[in-house]
C-alpha cells in the first residue's frame, strides 16, 4: 500500500522529517498550485516544517511544464533534496514522468483533484498519496484490478502450459497409438490428460480472460469518469497538523475553512461534501474561541474588572462592537476621547497591542508593563464564530446596497438586467425595513439592531422573491475591533482577486500577495478592494451577454463568448475570473430557462495572451456528461462531489487531435485549455460531433 489512510498522515510527514535529517540545506521542495486552496495549505504546511527547523523552498507551478522544467533545474542536480511535496497537483498524472525519482527520495501528492492516477496510488513505495477516506473505502475493487493487469498472469503463461501438455503428451504417444478408445484417446494424445481435466482448465482460462477483460473495462471507466473534487487540500494539511499533536491554532483552523470554502463558492463540490467540511469545522472552531474565557482583571483597578466580567457575561460569542469596546475601556482604564495622544499616529494598523498602549495614555514601549490587557486584544483578534451568511457579496465591507446588485445570486433570482428585476430589488430593500440612505451606508456603521433585522426579514420575504435559499451555513473571523469581520467567503474572494495581478506583473507575484494576506491584514485589505472591483466586472459583464442574449444554445452546450475589446475582457482572461463569470451565466440560464435545456454544459471563451483564448468548459453540479459506467462501482460516488463529473478535459483533448490544432492545457484543471483565436471556429465545429 503506497496511499496514506486518512487516519495515519503522520506517516508521510515522519518520512520528510527523516528525510531531512541527512542534509543541512534545504531538504523539502513544495510545488504549490496557483489556487486558493493549495495556499492555505502551503501555510498550514510551513508551520509545521518551521515548527520543526525543516529547510524548504517553495515553487508556484501553474501547470505540469512547470514541473518539469524545476525537475531539470532543482531535482536531477541536487542530491540534498530528500521530499518533494504536491499541493493541488500531480495526482491526476504520473508523477515519475514529471520528475526523476532516485534512492532516498520521497513524494507526498497532497491534490483535491481527481480522479488520482493509479500508478501512483498502488505503485511506487516512493509516491505516496493522501487519501480522504475514497480510495480506501470505494476503490478496493479497482485496486483488484490495476493489480491484475499489471502484476497477474497473461495469455503467454497459458500458451506455456499448453505447449508444456504437449510436450508431455509426445512421450506417451506411442503407447496409445494402437488403441481403440477413439474420441478419448484422441483427447488425451493431444492433451496429455483426461477430458474432464482438459475442460476445466479451460474454462478456468477463460474465467480468467473474462476477468481479465472486466478489469480493463473497470480500470478505463474509472479515468473515463471525467475530473472531479476530493477533500480540501488545506483540510487535509490540518488533519496532518492533529496527528502529529500540534495544537490547534485559530490561524491554521481559519485557513482550513478558507481553503474549503474556496471548494464550495467554486461549486468544485457539493451541499452535501460542504456539509461535512462545516460539521469537522464546527468542533475546531470552538475549541480555539476564547470568547467564553473570562476576562483578565487589571491589576490597577478592581471596580473596573468586575464591570467588565459583567459585561462579558452578558455579551455573546458574537457581541457587537460597542459591547467589545466598552469591555476594552473598562480595562484599560481608557480616559475618554477628549485625551489626545499623538502615538497614536504612528502606530502600524497591525499593531493592535501597540494601539491599545496608545489610548490607554502609554507613549513609550518602557510603560507597556502598566498594560494588562494584551489577552483580551488575541481575544478580540481570533474568534471564529460559525454563522448563517447571506449571499450578498461582501456584505461587511461594502454598503447592503452594492452587496446585492453585483451579487451573482441576487442578479440572477430577480434579472436584474431587466427594468422589472431592478424594481423588485429596490422594493425587495424596501422591505427589509430599510432607507435608500441606510442601504446605502456602509455596512458596518448600521445599528447592530438593523443588522439583526435584515436577517430576520430575509428569512421571512426570501421566499416571496426566490431566495428562500438566501443563507448558507458559513464562518465568519473577528480580526481585532480595529478591523472588519471577515467571513470565509470574503476571505476566498480577495484571495482570488491578489492571485489576479493587475498589468501583466505575473501569476507568481499574484501567488505570494494571496500567500502573506493570509497573515497580514494591509495586503488582504488590498484584496478586499480587489474583490469589489471584480465582482463589479463579474456582474456587469454577465448581464451585459444576458441583456445582448450573447450566450449561444446549441443542441448538446452552451456557448458564450466574451467580448475580444475593452479592459473588462482583459479582466477575464485568467481562469478564476473566467469561472466565476461562467458559473454566473450558466447558473442564471439554468434557472431560468426550459427544463429540457436547463441541464446543458456551458463552454466559455475570453481573450487570453497574444493571439490566444481561454476557453473553459463545466458542467452543472450534480451532473455530467454521458460517460462509461461500470454498474455498481463504488467509485461512480465520492463524498465531497457526490457524482458530478466533468468530461470537458477528455472531449478538448480529443477534439484537439481530431483537429490538429495547437491546444495547451495551462492549468492543473484539464477543462481549462489555451487555444490560437484561429483554431476556434473548427474547435466549436468539432466539440458539436463530440458533445
Amino acid at each position: 500500500m503506497v496511499y496514506i489512510s486518512s487516519t495515519h498522515y503522520e506517516d508521510a510527514y515522519r518520512r520528510i522529517l527523516d528525510g531531512a535529517t541527512h542534509t543541512t540545506g534545504t531538504s523539502v521542495l513544495i510545488f504549490a498550485s496557483i489556487d486558493v486552496d493549495a495556499i492555505c495549505a502551503l501555510r498550514l504546511l510551513t508551520t509545521l516544517l518551521k515548527r520543526d527547523s525543516v529547510g524548504h523552498k517553495i515553487i508556484p507551478v501553474n501547470n505540469y511544464a512547470d514541473i518539469t522544467q524545476m525537475n531539470t533545474t532543482l531535482i536531477e542536480s541536487n542530491l540534498q533534496i530528500r521530499s518533494l511535496v504536491f499541493l493541488n497537483c500531480g495526482a491526476q498524472v504520473d508523477i515519475q514522468d514529471l520528475v526523476s525519482l532516485r534512492d532516498g527520495l520521497t513524494v507526498l501528492i497532497v491534490d483535491s483533484h481527481r480522479p488520482f492516477n493509479l500508478y501512483n496510488v498502488y505503485w511506487n513505495e516512493q509516491v505516496q498519496c493522501l487519501d480522504d477516506g475514497d480510495v480506501e473505502k470505494n476503490m478496493g475493487e479497482l485496486r483488484q484490478a490495476f493489480e491484475d493487469i499489471e502484476f497477474g498472469n497473461n495469455n503467454a503463461s497459458d500458451d506455456d502450459d499448453n505447449s508444456d501438455s504437449e510436450s508431455d503428451d509426445e512421450d506417451t504417444v506411442g503407447q496409445k497409438r494402437n488403441s481403440d478408445d477413439d474420441v478419448v484417446s484422441k483427447k488425451k494424445r493431444k492433451t496429455g490428460m483426461d477430458p474432464e481435466e482438459f475442460i476445466r482448465l479451460q474454462e478456468q482460462r477463460a474465467k480468467k480472460r473474462e476477468l481479465r477483460q472486466y478489469h480493463q473495462t473497470l480500470v478505463q471507466a474509472y479515468y473515463a469518469q471525467g475530473s472531479y473534487y476530493g477533500q480540501s487540500c488545506a483540510v487535509s494539511m490540518l488533519m496532518l497538523a492533529e496527528q502529529l499533536g500540534m495544537p490547534p491554532s485559530a490561524d491554521l483552523v481559519w485557513w482550513a475553512i478558507v481553503g474549503a470554502t474556496s471548494q464550495y463558492l467554486l461549486h468544485q463540490i457539493d451541499d452535501n461534501g460542504y456539509a461535512l467540511v462545516v460539521s469537522r469545522m464546527r468542533d475546531l472552531s470552538r475549541r480555539v474561541s476564547v470568547s467564553s474565557m473570562p476576562a483578565v482583571s487589571s491589576s490597577r483597578d478592581k471596580a473596573a474588572s468586575g464591570d467588565a466580567r459583567r459585561s462579558a457575561n452578558c455579551s455573546s460569542s458574537s457581541s457587537s462592537s460597542s459591547s467589545s469596546q466598552a469591555l476594552l475601556d473598562s480595562q484599560l482604564g481608557y480616559p475618554g476621547d477628549s485625551v489626545f495622544n499623538p502615538y497614536l499616529d504612528i502606530v502600524e494598523e497591525e499593531d493592535d497591542e501597540g494601539f491599545l498602549k496608545a489610548r490607554a495614555g502609554v507613549s513609550t514601549a518602557a510603560e507597556a508593563g502598566l498594560l494588562t490587557s494584551s489577552k483580551i486584544t488575541a481575544r478580540q483578534s481570533t474568534d471564529i464564530i460559525e454563522s448563517a451568511e447571506l449571499q450578498f457579496t461582501l456584505l461587511r465591507h461594502w454598503s447592503l446596497a452594492n452587496a446585492m446588485q453585483y451579487s451573482p445570486f441576487v442578479a440572477r433570482r430577480l434579472a436584474t438586467w431587466s427594468s422589472r428585476g431592478r424594481s423588485r430589488l429596490d422594493l425587495l430593500v424596501a422591505k427589509l425595513g430599510l432607507s435608500k440612505a441606510e442601504a446605502g451606508a456602509p455596512f458596518v456603521h448600521l445599528a447592530p439592531e438593523l443588522k439583526t433585522q435584515l436577517y430576520q426579514r430575509m428569512s421571512e420575504i426570501g421566499a416571496d422573491y426566490d431566495m428562500a435559499d438566501a443563507t448558507y451555513r458559513g464562518f465568519v473571523r473577528n480580526y481585532g475591533w480595529r478591523k472588519s469581520s471577515l467571513s470565509g467567503s470574503d476571505m476566498v474572494q480577495a484571495l482570488l482577486a491578489l492571485l489576479q495581478p493587475p498589468g501583466g506583473t505575473g501569476l507568481e507575484s499574484g501567488f505570494y500577495a494571496a500567500y502573506d494576506a493570509l497573515a497580514q491584514f494591509s495586503v488582504l485589505r488590498r484584496g478586499l478592494e480587489g474583490a469589489m472591483e471584480m465582482q463589479r466586472l463579474v456582474v456587469g459583464q454577465g448581464v451585459t451577454m444576458l441583456e445582448r442574449q450573447a450566450v449561444k444554445t446549441l443542441r448538446s452546450f452552451r456557448l458564450a463568448m466574451v467580448g475580444m475589446e475593452g479592459s473588462s475582457a482583459a479582466a477575464f482572461g485568467s481562469a478564476f475570473a473566467l469561472r466565476q463569470l461562467a458559473l454566473f451565466l450558466m447558473q442564471t440560464l439554468r434557472e431560468r430557462s426550459k427544463v429540457a435545456q436547463s441541464r446543458l454544459p456551458f463552454i466559455i471563451v475570453a481573450p487570453h495572451e497574444d493571439d490566444k483564448l481561454l476557453v473553459l468548459g463545466i458542467t452543472p453540479m450534480g451532473q455530467g456528461l454521458a460517460r462509461p459506467q461500470v454498474a455498481g462501482a463504488a467509485f461512480n460516488g465520492s463524498q465531497f462531489a457526490g457524482e458530478s463529473r466533468n468530461q470537458f478535459g477528455m472531449v478538448f483533448e480529443a477534439v484537439a487531435a481530431d483537429l490538429g490544432a495547437d491546444v495547451r492545457q495551462g492549468f492543473f484543471d484539464s477543462n481549462v485549455i489555451e487555444i490560437k483565436r484561429e483554431d476556434m471556429s473548427a474547435f466549436v465545429d468539432k466539440l458539436r460531433r463530440h458533445l
